[in-house]
């Protein structure tokens, strides 16, 4: 079965998200690159979380550093909040430059 296509708002949503720097490199001065991270919450880890549930960051916060959502979670969320935290935040961001017709960051 093949995975379902993002439909143009998630495709523009994924690219807003990944145009955005790191959010913790961000929140430590510095602006780094991001990749889209998929916040799982409600759902299984065969299940694709939704697009909108989605924040930037950098691979070494994503995936493989010590403190990264992936591998060293509590120390993350300790440091940075919790991924809906994350989530809100970026949300906000998204919409006020939206509204000042800006680019993201």
């Amino acid at each position: 079965m093949a995975k379902k296509r993002p439909n143009k708002i998630e495709r523009e949503r994924l690219q807003a998200v990944a145009d955005m720097p790191c959010y913790a490199c961000y929140i430590e001065g510095r602006e780094v690159a991001a990749e889209v991270h998929h916040i799982r919450s409600q759902t299984g880890l065969g299940l694709r979380p939704s697009h909108f549930a989605t924040i930037p960051l950098c691979p070494t916060h994503h995936r493989y550093g010590k403190v990264s959502v992936h591998l060293g979670k509590k120390a993350f969320v300790e440091r940075y909040g919790t991924e809906q935290e994350i989530l809100e935040k970026t949300n906000r961001e998204i919409e006020r430059c939206k509204e000042e017709n800006q680019v993201i960051f």
